[in-house]
């Protein structure tokens, strides 16, 4: 019987605590204001690279797929956690450190409007907003933008013609993915990579 009760105060602490911590998130997330102008990234792209991650990741082990996953499931239970520990989630499969690193030129932008909302505060709520479609749309066409931009080959292209030339969206898919590492050797021409060629079924 003893047993029985400690167990059951176990669950209500547990309970109380949950509610509680619920209750915190819900304020933090109500502090933040803020406007999202996302720039004009054709939803055929947004489409084609989304398409392209998600093949990417249904590909990989069992093990790897549960723990993106778990990823996923602690960006709800704790942003903050999630953002520290730089963990790609959402459908684009973003890294919160991605967005966080072009922040300032997206905030001199425009494409992000912060109404009292400190950039640190905004950026430490990426990884929770990467879960949801409308913002996770705005942190994939933001990233390409800025892409796109620090492209001297494709700075001065519109969308409307990139988008018609898979070539040029495997190339920048192939920055999204982190250009290998080698972003002089990614700027210099206008050959896609071939892990971007392969995962946008060019080939």
């Amino acid at each position: 019987m003893k047993i029985m009760i400690w167990i059951l105060l176990g669950l209500f602490v547990g309970a109380c605590s949950t509610l509680w911590i619920m209750k915190q998130r819900a304020h933090w997330l109500a502090s933040l204001e803020f406007q999202l102008n996302p720039p004009p990234v054709p939803a055929s792209v947004l489409t084609a690279i989304r398409q392209a991650e998600s093949r990417s990741y249904a590909q990989r082990s069992f093990l790897r797929r549960l723990m993106e996953e778990a990823q996923d499931v602690l960006v709800f239970a704790s942003p903050q956690t999630a953002y520290k520990m730089n963990f790609s989630v959402g459908r684009y499969r973003i890294k919160a450190s991605s967005i966080e690193a072009i922040l300032p030129w997206a905030i001199a932008q425009r494409f992000v409007v912060l109404q009292d909302t400190s950039p640190t505060a905004f950026a430490h709520a990426l990884a929770y907003f990467a879960e949801q479609p409308a913002l996770n749309d705005w942190q994939a066409a933001t990233y390409l933008e800025w892409l796109k931009q620090d492209h001297p080959l494709l700075a001065d292209d519109s969308w409307s013609d990139i988008a018609v030339k898979p070539a040029l969206v495997a190339k920048l898919y192939s920055g999204y993915m982190g250009a290998g590492g080698t972003w002089d050797d990614w700027r210099e021409d206008l050959t896609p990579g071939p892990v971007a060629v392969e995962r946008l079924r060019l080939k």
